[in-house]
């Protein structure tokens, strides 16, 4: 296994649906890329309907851990992780109330697939990290899904 392909941490993907859409939602963990980059935690979204099947990925970064000098994340206490992930967590709060507000319901369960130094680097420019798609499209069809992504 090169470098490359090492596991560096998990992603979650959340599927919500109400009568006539799906809203996809992909976090990415914070991590170190392949070429030693710090990449911050980043959510991907998207609302796909039968009307707009094929829409894109938007990009919402979390708010940053502290670095260190090193460009890797400095390493914290109990105390101190508790406020920073009720923080960073308090952004995702708000959207997870608007699609309760819109009806949305969490469709089967969440999925939670391996990241590669490789994929943080797709992250870390703001690109759809395919690789990890792939991942959950394979994952969705175990756990049977079903093909089709809205109700």
């Amino acid at each position: 296994m090169s470098d490359k392909d090492k596991v560096v941490g998990k992603a979650l993907y959340v599927e919500m649906r109400n009568t006539s859409t799906t809203y996809q939602m992909l976090i990415t963990p914070d991590g170190v890329s392949e070429n030693g980059r710090a990449v911050p935690a980043m959510m991907y979204r998207r609302q796909i309907s039968k009307l707009s099947p094929r829409r894109g990925w938007k990009t919402y970064s979390l708010p940053t851990l502290p670095l260190n000098a090193f460009g890797g994340y400095e390493q914290v206490t109990k105390d101190l992780a508790s406020p920073q992930a009720i923080e960073r967590l308090s952004h995702l709060e708000i959207t997870f109330r608007q699609l309760a507000s819109y009806n949305y319901k969490v469709y089967k369960q969440p999925i939670v697939v391996e990241v590669s130094q490789a994929d943080l680097e797709e992250v870390r420019y703001s690109k759809t990290p395919y690789k990890v798609l792939g991942r959950i499209t394979r994952v969705r069809k175990t756990l049977g899904f079903g093909e089709t992504l809205f109700g």
